[in-house]
């Protein structure tokens, strides 16, 4: 095909369907022409077509090709496939393609509007979906990803040796599969692991793209591998530890494992994922776009509703805003602003780098994914959700402290303020102190977050009248956990269930201060914890006297045993979570957003599930801080009228 044929042709036509691509088979490989053609995609006459999935990049290829007649630039991360297509076995001349950045004009923003509303529906509809990640030794990525050689046979061989084991023998596999670890296991895990640290998984876009398509194929030059093949290989690296440094790395391995865990998900509750959930968990994905961070899910999710077409004009700030107006009237629930303390990230160090107001949720902040990102996610909430297992259909493990009454709410014009009827609990007295932020990472050993002391009349002074310690300690106990009895959110909240666990820890650090035979999380967070002064004493006295006569089991009972459960949800609440102990001034417990500081107001907002944490400011207004466990109000109590609580409304900035 000549150049001549097209010479009077645009290039683009005005389009309400979509482009499909052919490519040039046999002919001069230093010659590249290309064909598009447009179909009707839900008609009879539109061909069946191969949907590529791949990552953009910045770059051009300094080589254009020919499309129509018309030279075309293309991207330097796409060039390498398009050259190598022709030659793939299982294509052929009469194979359409459809490629977004050469099927859609890129310079017509209402068409990449109008096509940005139908992606889902194209990859649904491919036969088959190709996913490229590059060459074997590839130019466009880093160092850290540039050499993948051997990476898809070594996934096969992980795939090769699970199958040669018994299905249903896990204690065989085990041992078959971490002879897989050595240096003559036959694995390049180093190639597995660049081939992980490619940025296709972890752009937004490609996460629809994998999940919808009929068929997958990943292919790293030449070689290819299924996405079953994929999945099965991820599984078997789990088996074998690959998240630790001398394999994989929790990076890499990270990367894999939760495309496998969305895709299982997805398999068996297809369209049931709400859209805020699916954001949360896939907070650490990278977008060349910033609003793609909403609409590039639109096509997996039950409420793609929430979101109108995109208008080119409009910026990440109105997309964002917009998404917190519509849940809220969708839902009739205030609980997506519990998300802001986790996605705010940028705007913590000065209020000169805010572009949002406290109370929406910034999605381009970086968040370590989490199965349950706050406590507002808990059970099977209607707008949101969570990533708990699949095979855990509803859970009603929920919190309601607004007792099920509906939001007053009005957002402004400029969406600057939300204005919203709730009532004050109390205020902040006391913080343990912590070293894990809100959005998962470590802070730096100069920014931890010291114990901040408390001083209100109710835990400075001893009360003969107040709990006796006993009760005291069982309600922190409560705290620690969150009242959850289980971390996959199958069983109703805990009464009481991990007292006894708390109280042979507080045993164990008593008779063990030096770390020696005590699991080192618990026996930081005590340390930084156990000066705070709740009820007259301080932390380390009541659990002193409350675990005098406990009974200390032996070691391999903290390593596997019974206590293991207690210390995996004291992992998720104080490190996962990030949540600090903290004392009000009348003497209530409960565990706050790591942001919380001494006199924040606890708030319990109508149509919030939980309660909130708002910091004054000047003119009568208030900042969004975080959510704030309290034992005691997460069911409504607060709005009880014995306890005296007025209504009042809120300016939140």
């Amino acid at each position: 095909m000549t150049g001549n044929e097209f010479d009077d042709e645009p290039l683009y036509e005005p389009l309400d369907t979509i482009r499909l691509l052919r490519l040039p088979w046999g002919k001069d490989p230093s010659q590249f022409d290309g064909y598009l053609c447009s179909f009707a995609l839900n008609s009879a006459s539109c061909p069946d077509f191969v949907a590529l999935s791949y990552t953009w990049g910045h770059s051009i290829h300094p080589k254009p090709i020919n499309l129509n007649g018309h030279p075309f630039d293309v991207l330097a991360t796409l060039y390498p496939f398009l050259k190598l297509a022709p030659n793939l076995p299982e294509f052929s001349a009469e194979t359409w393609w459809w490629i977004d950045s050469i099927c859609i004009n890129q310079k017509d923003n209402k068409e990449k509007s109008a096509q940005m509303q139908i992606m889902g529906k194209i990859y649904e509809r491919a036969f088959k979906t190709v996913v490229w990640l590059g060459e074997e030794v590839d130019a466009n990525f880093g160092e850290d990803s540039k050499d993948c050689t051997h990476a898809i046979s070594s996934l096969y061989r992980l795939c090769t040796e699970m199958d040669k084991v018994p299905r249903g023998d896990i204690t065989l596999l085990k041992s078959e599969l971490r002879k897989l670890t050595g240096s003559r296991g036959g694995v390049d895990w180093q190639a597995i692991k660049r081939l992980f640290l490619r940025p296709w998984w972890r752009r937004v876009w490609t996460l629809q793209e994998f999940l919808i398509s009929n068929q997958l194929r990943f292919y790293c030059g030449k070689d290819k591998i299924s996405r079953q093949g994929l999945q099965d290989a991820v599984y078997a690296a789990w088996i074998c530890k690959a998240w630790h440094d001398d394999l994989l790395g929790r990076g890499a391995f990270h990367a894999g494992w939760n495309r496998r865990r969305m895709n299982q998900w997805y398999e068996k509750r297809k369209h049931e994922m709400g859209l805020i959930a699916m954001m949360a968990y896939v907070g650490d994905s990278g977008a060349t776009d910033e609003r793609d961070r909403v609409y590039s899910l639109l096509g997996v999710v039950r409420d793609s509703d929430l979101v109108r077409p995109l208008d080119p004009n409009s910026s990440v700030e109105d997309v964002y805003a917009e998404l917190v107006k519509s849940f809220i009237a969708k839902y009739r629930s205030l609980d997506i602003i519990c998300y802001c303390h986790l996605f705010n990230q940028s705007d913590r160090d000065s209020d000169s780098k805010r572009t949002l107001p406290s109370w929406i949720p910034d999605w381009r902040s970086t968040v370590v994914d989490k199965v349950i990102p706050v406590m507002a996610s808990q059970g099977s909430s209607a707008g949101a959700g969570n990533f708990r297992p699949a095979w855990v259909e509803k859970s009603d493990v929920v919190y309601n402290a607004s007792h099920g009454r509906h939001p007053v709410a009005h957002i402004s014009k400029d969406f600057k303020i939300l204005t919203c009827t709730g009532l004050v609990l109390d205020r902040i007295d006391g913080l343990g102190g912590s070293k894990d932020g809100d959005s998962g990472e470590i802070v730096d050993s100069k920014d931890e977050l010291s114990l901040e002391q408390s001083t209100s009349e109710h835990n400075i002074h001893e009360n003969a009248q107040r709990n006796s310690t006993a009760l005291l300690m069982e309600t922190i106990s409560r705290c620690l956990v969150l009242d959850r009895a289980d971390r996959y959110l199958t069983e109703t909240m805990a009464p009481g269930l991990f007292r006894e666990d708390f109280k042979t820890y507080c045993k164990a650090y008593f008779q063990d201060p030096d770390e020696k035979n005590i699991p080192t999380l618990f026996h930081e967070w005590f340390t930084r914890n156990k000066s705070l002064r709740i009820h007259g004493r301080t932390l380390e006295d009541h659990s002193r006297e409350w675990s005098l006569h406990a009974h200390l089991p032996p070691w391999k009972d903290f390593e596997g045993g019974r206590l293991k459960r207690f210390y995996g949800r004291l992992d998720d609440t104080v490190v996962g979570m990030a949540r600090r102990l903290t004392v009000t001034e009348k003497g209530y417990l409960g565990m706050a957003a790591s942001r919380a500081g001494k006199g924040d107001l606890i708030c319990v907002l109508l149509g919030c599930s939980v309660p909130v944490l708002l910091r004054e400011r000047d003119g009568g207004a208030f900042e969004f801080i975080g959510e704030c466990y309290v034992q005691g109000f997460m069911n409504g109590e607060a709005l009880d009228k014995e306890i005296g609580l007025n209504e009042r409304q809120f300016r939140i900035l």
